[in-house]
Parts: structure tokens; sequence; C-alpha cells
């Protein structure tokens, strides 16, 4: 037995599994995939505990104005 054949016969059960899962993958399982890997990327390029910690402290400097905004802001829902 030459080593094509050899390498033939271990390989195509391998083969015909993967082709049986392949195509039980439906094309929202693949979006999902890509959604998740984007997620992970995003996740890696941006610092989210850096932007929550920038954002307590705007709302820590602001806070009387962003009360006043939001009364602002129920009063006129509350006139029409």
């Amino acid at each position: 037995m030459n080593n094509q054949t050899e390498n033939y016969i271990i390989l195509k059960p391998i083969a015909e599994r993967f082709n049986l899962v392949a195509k039980e993958i439906t094309d929202n399982d693949i979006k999902h995939i890509i959604k998740e890997a984007m997620k992970e990327q995003i996740k890696g390029i941006f610092d989210f505990d850096k932007l929550n910690e920038m954002t307590e402290e705007f709302i820590d400097k602001n806070e009387d104005e962003i009360k006043r905004a939001i009364a602002d802001c129920i009063f006129n829902k509350l006139k029409v």
C-alpha cells in the first residue's frame, strides 16, 4: 500500500464526518459565529473599563447639569 492510499483510508472517514457536520450548519449559525467573533475583536480593540471610568467621572462632574436636563425633559413632556 502506497502513502497516498494510506492517507486516503485514514482521512476519508474524517472528511465524511466533517461533511455531515458542515451540512447541518445553517446560515443563522454562520451569522452567529461571525457576530460573536466580531464582538470579541471589538472588545479587544476598545478598553471598556476606561470608557466606564470616563463616563462615571463625567456624570460625577456634571451631576447637577444632568439632573436639570432630565427635569426639563420630563417637564416639557408633561406640558404636552
